[in-house]
């Protein structure tokens, strides 16, 4: 498939799934990952903040919440128009391209936010560089992807199981990076997303100019296993990666 074509489907693929997730609870960011990515941000109260690749704005409305002066920005027109219609005036909405931060001035957020974005993106370096631009010197990126280890497999076939139990999660072409088939439950229909190796992503913030300050695989804690059982298979194998990264000073 050519680059043209790949661009048109990652793009299309979300018009036609917004309203599918506009209705989907998003469990696993509310039960588990919301807390990893607060502790990274810290202290939002008064910070001007970038959500790149925003979707229906509900990050966006949680860092409102905390004091933050919020700007999302995304391509999907639908999701776009929702998180106007339930964003407060703290909070700006635009239809823009993560890959191209066009209108977005430099050096001009404290804190940017990409919350699984990257596997969406074919140019993700682009979109890594325009984070780094808008944000001032000292600023910090916090970003949010799945993990190659579940992204690693030609085709999603989840747990591979004997008559009683999950035996394991099967990881194969890891190296072979570019499209990847998965089958999400809240979709329920085949969805293209991008895997590259965990080296590709950390070499790309560097080559932009990022420091990484930390690294996150998040697991549930105690509290949110006994509220979701579904999150015991978290512990096992990784299914979200946190990087914590700074524009130097």
């Amino acid at each position: 498939m050519s680059g043209s074509k790949l661009e048109t489907l990652l793009r299309a693929q979300w018009t036609e799934a917004a309203q599918d997730w506009i209705e989907t609870d998003q469990i696993a960011r509310k039960g588990m990952l919301d807390t990893w990515m607060l502790d990274a941000l810290g202290d939002v109260s008064g910070k001007k903040v970038i959500d790149i690749g925003c979707g229906e704005g509900r990050f966006c409305r949680i860092l409102s919440d905390g004091g933050a002066v919020m700007t999302g920005v995304d391509l999907t027109e639908e999701l776009v128009e929702r998180a106007r219609e339930l964003g407060s005036d703290k909070e700006t909405y635009l239809i823009g391209d993560a890959q191209d931060l066009e209108g977005v001035p430099d050096d001009d957020f404290d804190l940017a936010v990409s919350y699984i974005v990257l596997v969406d993106l074919l140019d993700y370096r682009k979109s890594i560089r325009e984070a780094y631009r808008v944000l001032r010197p000292g600023g910090r990126f916090v970003v949010c992807n799945l993990h190659p280890m579940r992204t690693a497999s030609i085709n999603f076939v989840g747990w591979i199981r004997d008559s009683s139990s999950k035996l394991f999660h099967p990881v194969d072409n890891y190296t072979e990076e570019g499209p990847r088939e998965f089958l999400f439950p809240w979709l329920g229909r085949p969805f293209i997303y991008m895997h590259r190796a965990l080296s590709s992503y950390v070499s790309a913030f560097l080559d932009a100019g990022f420091a990484l300050e930390a690294l996150h695989e998040p697991i549930p804690t105690e509290m949110q296993l006994a509220e979701h059982p579904e999150f015991d298979d978290e512990p096992r194998v990784p299914n979200f990666v946190i990087y914590v990264l700074k524009k130097p000073t």
